[in-house]
C-alpha cells in the first residue's frame, strides 16, 4: 500500500488490523461500539464492507431478537463494494453507508 493511501486511511480513523498471507491489508474503523467499517487492500483495488453488531445493539436498548441470543446477530451488506485504491472513494462509501444508517426509521410506514 502506498504511504499516501495508508496515511489517508489513518486520517479517516481507519487503523491497520492485520495482513493475511496473501498480503491483503485489512483496516477497520469503529464510528461507534456497534458498527465496524472495513477496508481490505490487495494492492490492486479496495474492498469496502461493514458489520453492525445487531445483537449487542438490541441488548443495549433492552430489545431482544428471537430467544434473546445476542451472539452472532450481525447485520452486514449482502454485497461488498469494490472501489479504486483512492481515499476519496473510501470517503464516499463511508458517507453513503453512514447516511443510510442515519435514515433508517423503524417506524416508517413505508417499510
Amino acid at each position: 500500500m502506498s504511504d499516501e493511501l495508508h496515511d489517508g486511511l489513518l486520517s479517516l480513523d481507519f487503523h491497520a488490523v492485520q495482513a493475511d498471507r496473501k498480503g491483503v491489508v485489512q483496516y477497520a474503523r469503529r464510528p461507534n461500539r456497534f458498527l465496524t467499517e472495513w477496508v481490505h487492500d490487495d494492492g490492486e483495488e479496495l474492498l469496502f464492507t461493514w458489520e453492525f453488531d445487531l445483537g449487542e445493539f438490541c441488548k443495549a436498548v433492552d430489545w431482544q431478537i428471537g430467544a434473546a441470543e445476542t451472539s452472532f446477530q450481525i447485520l452486514f451488506p449482502q454485497f461488498d463494494v469494490r472501489i479504486a485504491r483512492d481515499l476519496e472513494a473510501v470517503a464516499i462509501e463511508v458517507s453513503r453507508l453512514e447516511e443510510q444508517m442515519r435514515t433508517l426509521d423503524l417506524s416508517d410506514p413505508s417499510l
